[in-house]
């Protein structure tokens, strides 16, 4: 097979041909140990420190994958039952999604 240099994007894009098919199909017949892989770049440490190869584990951290941070810091704050009582009425009065909602908005009008 000869060697094809492209985008992700374009080699999602194009469907595969009926050789490419047949190469992948007669591949996923073989066991790993029949396969040739000296075709592979050698993982070197310069490669890696350079950025040319990314390692990861198994199962690794997709670029942008997982929740977005929301600049918030947790904090722990000791308030009296009276307190609390009163932020939970507060949140539910100005139809605020959660306790938090309500502490950060009654701290805006401080």
């Amino acid at each position: 097979m000869p060697l094809v240099k492209m985008t992700l994007a374009e080699a999602l894009a194009r469907p595969l041909t009926v050789t490419e098919r047949a190469h992948f199909a007669a591949l996923a017949t073989k066991p790993d140990a029949q396969i040739d892989f000296s075709d592979q770049p050698e993982i070197t440490a310069a490669a890696i420190a350079v950025g040319h190869v990314l390692v990861t584990g198994r199962g690794g951290v997709r670029t942008g994958a997982g929740r977005k941070s929301l600049g918030k810091l947790r904090k722990t704050v000791n308030l009296s039952p009276f307190a609390i009582r009163r932020f939970q009425a507060y949140a539910k009065r100005k139809r605020l999604p959660d306790f938090s909602a309500a502490l950060e908005a009654a701290s805006r009008t401080l």
